[in-house]
């Protein structure tokens, strides 16, 4: 997702008032009172920036924060490796005809096998 559609996927979270699309990657004292922002929810691990162990340290020492936890047993890795085998497979062929947008259809890409004079998929 890019930045907008990433927002809008929030903003569509039970537990979020308000999405800042703008917020700095080092989180202060003053953004948080400007925003009224109650809570900052992130991974746990300490974000190194320039001359800062932590960016989410204010937040932390405040207890505004609340780590975020990883799904068990869900992995983007392979969740993009069924997406890609599932393409190649021609799985999403019929669904993009429909959608009306064949271009974007396996059968026939570069690297479709079955095309004569195709050099394959890559391996």
């Amino acid at each position: 997702m890019d930045h907008a559609e990433r927002c809008e996927a929030v903003r569509h979270c039970r537990w979020v008032d308000e999405v800042v699309p703008e917020a700095p990657w080092v989180i202060t004292e003053e953004f948080l009172q400007k925003h009224q922002i109650d809570y900052v929810a992130h991974d746990e691990d300490p974000y190194v920036s320039a001359g800062i162990d932590d960016v989410y340290g204010y937040c932390k020492s405040q207890g505004k924060f609340l780590p975020t936890r990883r799904t068990p047993g869900v992995s983007t890795s392979e969740l993009l490796e069924r997406i890609v085998s599932r393409y190649r497979a021609r799985g999403f062929d019929k669904k993009l005809r429909k959608m009306g947008h064949a271009e974007l259809a396996a059968e026939g890409s570069d690297w479709d096998d079955s095309r004569p004079g195709s050099p394959g998929p890559a391996r």
